[in-house]
């Protein structure tokens, strides 16, 4: 199969697919068609095919069944806005599980972020079961007395309160190669597309940087999480629905940017 099949009869010849080619891959030839320059540096982004208005052209390394259309309309910025500035780490849950279909959906609109050079190396372990995340929220506990950090969070445990993972129903950890270069600005992102998707159908989240913390330094909690070897955890999410409501916004420091 070749790496670039383009149907001539539908290509405009507007050069469109080289203009938004991040690594040079393809050109436009002296007729405005696309060229192949150095099939190499291709990063299967897939931009070229997502912006052809004609639909004319593949490549190899981009499956054209997988592709989907995209709004024509986004939301009103006083609706993005407005979400973006309402959400809020939430620390109380509702004794009330998360589906799995619910944070597969979740994983899916995740995967979508966008990655380093499209390298796609955002990994996850997830779970939607209350009795697994306290388990992990008891081995962070356990962390956390042998360290000696954090000696309020351990007497609350020991009281019966959680305040490592917050009783949450479910939990997402993600994870990248030790390896990648920017695994935690990718995983990042990740977990802030998957933080957004959940609060735009009712699902409340907060950060698990305990956790996380933890994970790091104690490989038997890594290895109850599935961290696979030779990967580091990035970041975590606890998931769940909010046992309350928030009904303002409270402020931030201001804006400190220096302009050039």
């Amino acid at each position: 199969m070749p790496f670039l099949t383009l149907d001539n009869e539908r290509c405009n010849a507007d050069g469109l697919c080289a203009v938004v080619c991040p690594s040079g891959c393809l050109e436009a030839g002296a007729d405005g068609r696309p060229v192949v320059a150095e099939e190499k540096l291709c990063i299967a982004c897939g931009h070229c095919v997502a912006v052809c208005p004609k639909s004319a052209l593949t490549i190899s390394r981009v499956d054209p069944a997988a592709m989907t259309k995209t709004l024509r309309h986004w939301p009103d910025p006083e609706i993005v806005d407005g979400m973006l500035r309402g959400r809020r780490s939430i620390r109380a849950y509702k004794n009330m599980p998360v589906a799995r279909e619910t944070m597969e959906t979740l994983l899916d609109v995740a995967r979508f972020a966008p990655t380093a050079s499209n390298a796609q190396e955002v990994g996850w372990c997830v779970t939607v079961d209350p009795a697994k995340v306290h388990d992990l929220a008891a081995k962070t506990a356990t962390y956390f007395a042998a360290a000696g950090t954090r000696p309020k969070y351990s007497a609350m445990w020991t009281e019966g309160r959680d305040a490592f993972l917050r009783g949450a129903p479910a939990l997402a950890v993600a994870y990248a190669p030790a390896d990648a270069p920017y695994g935690a600005a990718d995983c990042g992102i990740a977990l802030t597309f998957m933080e957004l998707a959940a609060v735009a159908r009712g699902l409340g989240t907060c950060w698990a940087g305990l956790l996380v913390r933890a994970a790091r330094n104690d490989a038997a909690l890594a290895k109850a999480l599935g961290i696979p070897q030779g990967c580091v955890i990035e970041g975590g999410l606890m998931l769940g629905y909010p046992a309350l409501r928030y009904a303002a916004v409270p402020p931030r420091n201001a804006v400190r940017a220096k302009w050039l």
